[in-house]
């Protein structure tokens, strides 16, 4: 009987302490949404197509800056805008399996956004067997 009773007293506790750990994270700092996003969206050829979206609270400057593996810039632009989406293709042929590196600047944070693009080419068999 004393046994049930140290188990059902640890089941508690352990219920109540995590009850107040979901609350504690919950009540925890709002982060911003990201102001830029990177996504691969599909191949043209056999080149990949890659969407950048920025979205901010305001209109305000944004430098976008592709570098290579080796700090090389390969791409600069800079935009003033609330909303932009601009779609990049990459040059596979001159690029190879080199990793890139995008960074995106905003006039009002100190911090760039950083997404890096690495390319793995892979050989994917599928079977499959469907009843009639």
């Amino acid at each position: 009987m004393e046994t049930k009773i140290r188990n059902y007293t640890t089941i508690a506790l352990f219920f109540a302490l995590s009850l107040f750990t979901t609350v504690a994270s919950a009540k925890g700092e709002k982060k911003d949404p990201p102001v830029a996003q990177l996504k691969y969206i599909g191949n043209v050829g056999d080149q990949p197509v890659l969407q950048l979206d920025l979205n901010a609270d305001k209109e305000d400057y944004f430098i976008i800056s592709i570098k290579n593996q080796f700090g090389e810039s390969i791409y600069s632009e800079r935009v003033k805008a609330k909303v932009f989406t601009r779609k990049f293709r990459l040059d596979t042929e001159s690029l190879q399996d080199d990793t890139l590196r995008v960074e995106v600047r905003s006039g009002s944070s100190k911090k760039p956004e950083v997404f890096t693009i690495n390319r793995n080419a892979r050989f994917v068999e599928e079977t499959s067997v469907s009843k009639l």
